[in-house]
């Protein structure tokens, strides 16, 4: 129940602020923008939401690719635990 009022106050606010200019600043979050997606009707909005998604999980994959190689070359049980958590990660 406190999850649904949180996801509705939380959508009040980005639609004050405007959804374009929320989807568009650097800083909004995956869960701000599904919960845009999915109580948008306008169609330059979820493709800007979706765009912009996009964009959030490609920079995580990413920075996870980068972290696996980072820890490829290297040897013992750290470097192991930290290549399984990257590809963990990235599943």
């Amino acid at each position: 129940m406190s999850s649904i009022l949180d996801d509705q106050l939380r959508l009040m606010a980005l639609k004050q602020y405007g959804l374009i200019e929320s989807i568009k600043t650097p800083d909004i979050s995956e869960a701000d923008l599904t919960l845009i997606l999915k109580n948008t009707e306008n169609e330059t909005i979820e493709q800007l939401a979706t765009e912009q998604l996009q964009h959030l999980n490609s920079q995580a994959i990413q920075n996870n690719l980068n972290l696996y190689h980072k820890f490829y070359d290297l040897k013992g049980m750290a470097a192991y635990r930290a290549r399984t958590q990257s590809v963990n990660e990235l599943k």
